[in-house]
């Protein structure tokens, strides 16, 4: 609190302990604060709405309890928020959709509960595929933009982004407990590089607009209750170097395009999906097969109705005779006569006249 020009406070990976103290709030120049990788308590301090200035706040990696504070709306610079592995829980506000400049979200590894928000199409940054225009902030203070870093899953694996996360655009909500359908609107995300949804409890079907995502390069939505079919869309989609769509209700077949039939065979296991890389739809049989079934389609069902009608004839008839020897006493005792007594004198008189007619 004593020095009211700190721009930049980096404590990530100590082993500090307690809650964040609240006099942060006086540093009313601060753009960027990294608690990440500690072991805190407590909520995301009040006064931190009084940095008005910040670009980039880090507070993974902690015991940090309570919710998203709606306040967080009025950080009108903020571009950068990463919360991962914590105790947050709630529902997300509506009022980081306030957050015109927010170019990475990654509140993973939380208790968020809920629907994801329509209004994340008003997250501008994440919206424009033109070259970003830095206000008079940016321009103050670029060598300090430049130099924001985070931890961040993209395509499967942690990676460590210093120099170039400014370049970044993610929205990582996985390992929470969101509910509902994927909003249509979240496809309005132009500028999008990578989308991260998993381990949720997400229903519906994959938007048909995914397509709109042109510069979409990782997707996963694994470990969700999505059902449906995958969108065409998703084959337009020609920067997409990883999806993972696995243990979901998703049906029918894959989309067909370079980029989705180059995946691992398990980014679509667990679904009822079939083709490329996976089996062979039935529908995709081979064109001889095909074609002799169209030749022999009258005989196959000339041969399928004979089969059905003595397999019908003979349960019938085993029934029939079967039956009524389970059930009635007096006509199983008449059975056994008729073979014993009638048919065995019958044939023991056959052979004795054959016998002395030679």
């Amino acid at each position: 609190m004593y020095w009211p020009s700190l721009k930049v406070l980096n404590l990530d990976n100590n082993n500090f302990t307690g809650e964040i103290p609240s006099s942060f709030g006086s540093l009313h120049n601060l753009i960027s604060l990294h608690l990440h990788n500690n072991s805190l308590i407590g909520e995301i301090p009040k006064s931190l709405m009084n940095c008005s200035t910040l670009i980039g706040l880090n507070l993974g990696l902690n015991k940090l309890v309570g919710s998203i504070p709606r306040w967080i709306g009025c950080l009108p610079h903020l571009s950068f928020l990463v919360i991962p592995s914590n105790n947050l829980r709630g529902l997300i506000p509506v009022d980081l959709c306030k957050l015109s400049t927010l170019q990475v979200l990654d509140a993973s590894n939380n208790n968020f509960t809920g629907i994801i928000p329509k209004c994340f199409k008003n997250l501008t940054a994440m919206t424009s595929t033109l070259e970003r225009k830095y206000d008079s902030i940016y321009i103050k203070l670029e060598n300090e933009v430049s130099r924001e870093d985070a931890n961040l899953v993209i395509k499967g694996r942690e990676n460590e982004y210093d120099t170039i996360l400014y370049l970044s655009s993610t929205l990582d909500l996985s390992e929470n407990r969101l509910s509902g359908e994927i909003p249509e609107e979240l496809t309005c995300l132009v500028a999008l590089q990578s989308l991260n949804l998993s381990g949720n409890y997400l229903s519906g079907s994959i938007p048909k607009t995914i397509g709109n995502m042109t510069k979409l390069e990782s997707l996963d939505l694994s470990r969700n209750q999505l059902s449906a079919h995958i969108p065409s869309s998703l084959s337009s989609l020609t920067f997409l170097s990883y999806v993972n769509l696995s243990c979901n209700y998703l049906s029918g077949q894959i989309p067909t395009s370079t980029q989705l039939q180059s995946m691992n065979a398990s980014s679509f296991m667990g679904n009822k999906l079939c083709g490329p890389p996976l089996l062979k739809c039935v529908e995709d049989r081979d064109t001889t097969h095909s074609d002799a079934s169209n030749g022999d389609g009258e005989r196959g069902d000339d041969e399928y109705w004979l089969r059905l009608g003595i397999e019908m004839g003979f349960g019938v008839n085993f029934v029939g005779v079967i039956g009524p020897l389970l059930v009635c006493g007096f006509w199983r005792r008449a059975y056994f006569w008729f073979f014993e007594e009638y048919l065995w004198y019958k044939l023991v008189d056959f052979f004795i006249k054959v016998k002395y007619s030679f």
